[in-house]
């Protein structure tokens, strides 16, 4: 069973690709901006639709030799966490599909979810990245 702070880290990092640069990776990773950048309406709130679009985005981000799935390299290129997905590969093929990286990063969706409306406030988003640290 996974601790608060796992579930946390998993649900927030879910929000968060891997910096492109090493500009970017010196600066560390940012909630409120990732919380932007996934909001896609600029509503305040990201709901499970805007959630599942940046899930598709990170995957297809990560997926480099975009033949619909992720390697061990690249999901450990893809994801700050990527043992966050031991046990992901339910086909035990060797690499994660589309279906299970959605699949890992939607278990813990409500964990975030604090006020249980079905969003995530920014607010939520940065509380789960400060228990991270």
């Amino acid at each position: 069973m996974r601790s608060i702070t796992q579930v946390c880290c998993v649900a927030l990092l879910a929000l968060v690709a891997l910096p492109a640069s090493a500009e970017e990776a010196a600066k560390g990773h940012d909630p409120r901006a990732a919380f932007a950048e996934t909001d896609k309406n600029g509503d305040a709130r990201v709901d499970r639709e805007e959630f599942h679009q940046r899930m598709v985005e990170i995957f297809f981000h990560g997926d480099r030799d975009k033949d619909g799935y992720m390697t061990t390299e690249e999901l450990a290129g893809a994801v700050e966490f990527p043992k966050d997905f031991d046990g992901a590969d339910r086909n035990a093929d060797g690499r994660i599909s589309l279906y299970e990286f959605i699949q890992v990063r939607f278990a813990t969706f409500d964990e975030v979810d604090t006020d249980h409306d079905g969003l995530l406030s920014v607010e939520e988003v940065v509380v789960a990245f400060e228990v991270r640290d």
